[in-house]
C-alpha cells in the first residue's frame, strides 16, 4: 500500500518539529553507500522524522534526496543548506 503524500501544511509542521533535531546521519565524501542507506532506514523506522547532513554540492544533494526517498519509501520534506529532512510513517506495533 502506497502512503498518501503529505499536504503542504503537514510538511510545514514537520519542518518546524525538525528544527530542534540533530542530524542522525552524515553523508560524506563516500556518498550514498549501502551503509548510509541502512543507517537512514533504521533511523526512519525508529524516529519517523529525521535530519541528514549531506556534505556535497546542490545537484548531487538533490540526487541523493531523490534516491533516499525512492529506495526507503520516505518523503523528503525540505531542508536548508546541507541539511535535509525526511519523514516516513512509523510502523504500527502489533498488540495481542
Amino acid at each position: 500500500m502506497e502512503p498518501t503524500p503529505l499536504s503542504s501544511a503537514e510538511k510545514k509542521e514537520l519542518r518546524g518539529l525538525a528544527q530542534r533535531l540533530k542530524a542522525h546521519v552524515h553523508i560524506g565524501k563516500n556518498g550514498l553507500t549501502e551503509t548510509v542507506l541502512k543507517e537512514t532506514d533504521t533511523a526512519l523506522t525508529k524516529n519517523g522524522l529525521i535530519k541528514l547532513r549531506i556534505e556535497t554540492d546542490k545537484a548531487l544533494m538533490a540526487q541523493f534526496c531523490g534516491e533516499i526517498s525512492e529506495k526507503l519509501g520516505c518523503e523528503h520534506i525540505g531542508g536548508i543548506g546541507k541539511t535535509a529532512v525526511f519523514f516516513r510513517d512509523m510502523p504500527v506495533e502489533e498488540t495481542e
